[in-house]
């Protein structure tokens, strides 16, 4: 006999008698509520478990790989605190406080901590650490394999150091706190002492480039006082000698307030010196301010616009231009030079540079008109005094003389002396200057990296693998061919489900032939058992059963196996049984040792009798027929009829006819035997023939006659359902047969 076994699963338990008559209306899949599909899913892991294990070990094991691969790094914050306009000190009466900060003065100090000029001085002060030494695989394979590397680029000095500022700005966040004058600056570094250093060093190098600028502007300013203190000092000594000179060529000894020059021209004299000096002191503050405004206009010094006038629209133009300069900047470094928002910011720049330019030619005006008053003052009060020194001359020349010099050397001194005094203040001025942000907060190393937090990682990693198993459990199982549950199998196929053989775990195809022998009260021999009492059940209904046509929709589904198991335990009740092998293009018969014969091919032809192609099987004690010779041919009306009456002759020795048919999807051979037969019996592999397959099938058997009387599932597993003839307790027992020599 051929033997064509497979391994085999678990199945279900055998329908009741009523199924038989009440095929054509089975009803259909019942819907699941949550606890069916939740017991689905695990159903459907146990019956992948395999892949479900693969799956999920692989991924916990790639996930867990790169979690652990992943560089670490740390983030460092310092917190800052931008202080308000700042009063100055040392001119308190013109200085107005503030108490809240200008629009968006935070954002501007933020962007300026962030500047490359800041992140320059950053790298200038904490270098890069050196690269840690070691083993290094690429740099080893690039020195034995030179074509796996790029040839190396001439060093550029500038181009790597913008590329260090560049590395190191992408490290750095920095956020204003809303509503609030709070700035945090966060780095983040492998390393995590670094990270606290470059996030405190940002913040040192930018007070200090802050305060560098504001004595740079103090200095510019203070330069100028003294070049004018100097010129004033001057024009003071020479003043001075001029009128110990006239005392001393005129001889002159009654310069005092007892002189013989009348009191009231030395009173007016006196007092007229007096004004005269002070329009001259305003006249030289007012030609200086005009002077040091149109300087600092010239070369574009908004804190100096802003010290020099006191004019409010004036400085909130100056203070307007500065925060759009600095914008511009920062929008400029962070999005390019030719980003289209900054079109914008140079319209905006261009406008209150306008406004400023008009406001500064209106503040020039206004000093213009003060310098032209204070030297139509001047003029007056000279020529007043013009007119008394020549009243005086009448009386006394020489002493009128020396009287006006000396007054000229003290109002001389006099102004020397207040621009003396203003210098000493800018001097005062350097030593209180405040940058504009303070420390709040200086960064600590962080105890812990930032990144990867590997607990929560692995946790992830652990959530993915189930959930990447479940997947593919559930696509391999939506991607299966075959059914994966015995009511998608009732609901499709309309025929009663005789049996569900389970798997057997055989070593070899000998022990599997052997099982219903071997283990008669095995859960499949209970389950073989069931189908062979339904199928003479079915017999006795019908009236007809002597002749049983195994079938199946393709080959390797477990027909073969069942057919002899069918037999064997037939024949050990004593009943005559045959079997015939209808897959008459096989060229081997039911037993490996026995040789291919004649047998159903040459019974058809006439070229042989029954006598001569009936064999018996000594280990079971059943008689076969193989399938002869392979035939090129297809059944024709006349073979039918001849199939028809052997099969009648032959039932007048034999109680039970077992016909293996071949699949239905490779011979058309298994549509005539099932035609012929009395029931035939449809073999459906579990998990393995497609939905497609059983239903063509099945239609086909259906349209050419075939009485099926119903479906058999082979190698089901145990999760299918409650198999048939299950043992009470333990293990199967197994027969214990008679000794034969």
């Amino acid at each position: 006999m051929n033997n064509r076994t497979d391994a085999w699963p678990n199945g279900l338990s055998v329908p009741d008698m009523a199924d038989f008559s009440m095929a054509e209306h089975m009803p259909a899949a019942p819907q699941r509520d949550g606890r069916a599909v939740i017991l689905h899913g695990l159903q459907l892991v146990r019956r992948y478990r395999r892949l479900f294990l693969a799956v999920g070990v692989g991924t916990f094991v790639v996930g867990s790989g790169v979690t652990m691969m992943l560089k670490r790094s740390y983030m460092a914050t310092a917190t800052v605190v931008v202080s308000s306009t700042s009063v100055d000190p040392v001119n308190l009466q013109n200085a107005q406080p503030a108490d809240r900060l200008q629009d968006d003065e935070l954002a501007t100090q933020a962007g300026l901590l962030q500047s490359r000029d800041v992140a320059a001085a950053v790298l200038r002060a904490l270098p890069p650490p050196p690269a840690p030494a070691g083993f290094n695989l690429r740099a080893a394979l690039c020195a034995h394999v030179h074509l796996l590397c790029p040839k190396a680029a001439a060093s550029n000095p500038e181009a790597e150091r913008q590329a260090k500022i560049d590395r190191l700005l992408a490290s750095v966040t920095v956020e204003p706190e809303p509503h609030s004058r709070i700035i945090n600056i966060s780095i983040k570094d492998n390393d995590g002492q670094r990270a606290a250093d470059l996030a405190n060093s940002f913040v040192t190098q930018y007070q200090l480039q802050a305060l560098d600028r504001q004595r740079g502007d103090i200095n510019r300013t203070a330069a100028w006082i003294d070049a004018r203190t100097a010129q004033l000092r001057e024009r003071w000594l020479e003043a001075s000698t001029k009128a110990s000179s006239f005392n001393a060529a005129h001889h002159l000894s009654n310069t005092g307030n007892g002189s013989d020059t009348g009191p009231l021209i030395d009173r007016q004299m006196s007092e007229t010196a007096v004004s005269l000096t002070q329009a001259q002191s305003r006249l030289a503050a007012a030609e200086a301010r005009a002077d040091a405004l149109s300087r600092a206009s010239a070369q574009g010094e908004g804190r100096a616009l802003v010290e020099l006038t006191q004019q409010p629209i004036l400085v909130a133009t100056a203070n307007t231009l500065s925060q759009l300069e600095a914008s511009r900047m920062q929008k400029a470094e962070a999005l390019g030079p030719h980003h289209p928002d900054l079109a914008g910011l140079d319209m905006q720049i261009a406008a209150t540079r306008a406004s400023l330019a008009s406001e500064l030619r209106a503040a020039l005006s206004s000093i213009n008109e003060e310098v032209v008053s204070a030297r139509a003052e001047v003029a007056q009060l000279t020529q007043d005094l013009d007119q008394l020194r020549q009243q005086a001359s009448v009386q006394s020349s020489p002493q009128a003389e020396y009287l006006m010099l000396e007054q000229e050397a003290q109002s001389a001194r006099e102004v020397y002396e207040a621009f003396l005094g203003r210098s000493k203040e800018m001097v005062d001025r350097v030593a209180l200057l405040q940058p504009p942000v303070s420390f709040v907060s200086h960064a600590s190393p962080p105890d812990a990296p930032t990144f990867p937090n590997r607990k929560k990682l692995l946790m992830g990693v652990v959530v993915l693998s189930l959930v990447a198993a479940g997947a593919a459990v559930f696509l391999r199982d939506l991607l299966s061919p075959g059914f994966g549950e015995i009511e998608q199998l009732r609901a499709l196929i309309g025929l009663p489900l005789l049996t569900a053989i389970p798997r057997i775990a055989a070593r070899d195809k000998h022990a599997v032939r052997r099982h219903v022998l071997d283990a008669p009260f095995s859960t499949a021999s209970e389950a073989v058992r069931s189908l062979l009492a339904q199928l003479s059940l079915s017999a006795v209904q019908t009236g007809r059963g002597r002749v049983i046509a195994v079938t199946s929709a393709a080959g390797g589904e477990g027909k073969t196996s069942l057919t002899y198991w069918l037999s064997a335990l037939a024949r050990t009740g004593g009943q005559p049984v045959l079997v015939i092998d209808g897959d008459h293009r096989q060229s081997t018969g039911r037993r490996a040792d026995v040789p291919a014969q004649r047998g159903l091919t040459e019974l058809l032809t006439g070229t042989a009798s029954i006598s001569d192609v009936v064999q018996r099987d000594g280990e079971t004690g059943v008689d076969f027929i193989s399938a002869g010779a392979p035939g090129m041919f297809a059944f024709d009306p006349a073979e039918i009829a001849r199939l028809r009456e052997l099969l009648k002759t032959i039932s007048q020795s034999y109680s039970l006819i077992i016909i293996d048919s071949p699949p239905l999807q490779c011979m058309p051979d298994g549509l005539v035997y099932g035609a012929v037969a009395d029931q035939t019996v449809f073999v459906c592999r579990w998990l393995e023939t497609s939905r497609a397959a059983v239903t063509s099938s099945i239609e086909r058997l259906k349209s050419y006659g075939a009485n099926v009387t119903g479906v058999v599932v082979s190698m089901a597993e145990e999760s299918a359902g409650a198999f048939p003839g299950a043992p009470y307790s333990g293990q199967p027992r197994r027969l214990a047969l008679p000794y034969q020599s």
